[in-house]
C-alpha cells in the first residue's frame, strides 16, 4: 500500500510542478461551503428556502430550546445562589437558605424533565455524532466549580 501511496504523492507532485493545477477554476478563493455534499437533492431547495427564511430542521430547533431551556435554569439557580451568598451574616440568611434549597430541587427537576428530552431528542438526529449526552451528572458540579471561580475572583 506504501508504494501506491507514494506513486500516487509522486503523480500530484509532478502534476504541480507541471503548472496543471495553475488554471483550475476557483484558485486561491474559498471553498464553497453553502451546499451540503451529503444533502438529499430532492430536499435541497425545501432546505435552502427554510435557511433563508431563518428556519431549521424540527430537530434543531428543538436542540436550541433545550440548551435555552437549560442555560435559563442554570442562570435562576445562579441568581438564588448570589442571593444566599449576600444574605449570609444577616437576618435574611435563613430565608435565602431556604429559597436556594427550593431552586435546588427546582433545578434538579428541570434537568430531570430536560435528560428525558435529550433520551427523545436522541432518536430524532440523523446521525449519532449529533446526538447528546444527558447532564444529569456533569451540571451541577459544572455549576459549583464556575461559582467557586466566580467567589475567589470577587474575593479577590
Amino acid at each position: 500500500m506504501k508504494h501506491w501511496e507514494s506513486l500516487i504523492d509522486q503523480k500530484i507532485r509532478e502534476a504541480m510542478e507541471q503548472g496543471e493545477f495553475d488554471d483550475l477554476p476557483g484558485k486561491g478563493k474559498p471553498l464553497d461551503t453553502s451546499e451540503n455534499p451529503f444533502e438529499d437533492p430532492e430536499l435541497r431547495l425545501a432546505h435552502r428556502m427554510l435557511r433563508n427564511a431563518g428556519f431549521a430542521p424540527a430537530w434543531i430547533e428543538e436542540r436550541k430550546d433545550i440548551d435555552s431551556e437549560f442555560e435559563n435554569a442554570r442562570n435562576e439557580l445562579s441568581r438564588m445562589w448570589a442571593v444566599l451568598q449576600n444574605a449570609l451574616g444577616t437576618e435574611n440568611e435563613r430565608g435565602a437558605r431556604a429559597r436556594w434549597e427550593q431552586a435546588l430541587i427546582s433545578f434538579r427537576k428541570q434537568v430531570g424533565e430536560l435528560n428525558r428530552r435529550i433520551v427523545a431528542w436522541n432518536l430524532k438526529v440523523p446521525a449519532a455524532g449529533f446526538q447528546r449526552r444527558d447532564r444529569r451528572q456533569t451540571d451541577l458540579s459544572a455549576w459549583r466549580s464556575e461559582i467557586v471561580s466566580l467567589n475567589s475572583v470577587r474575593a479577590a
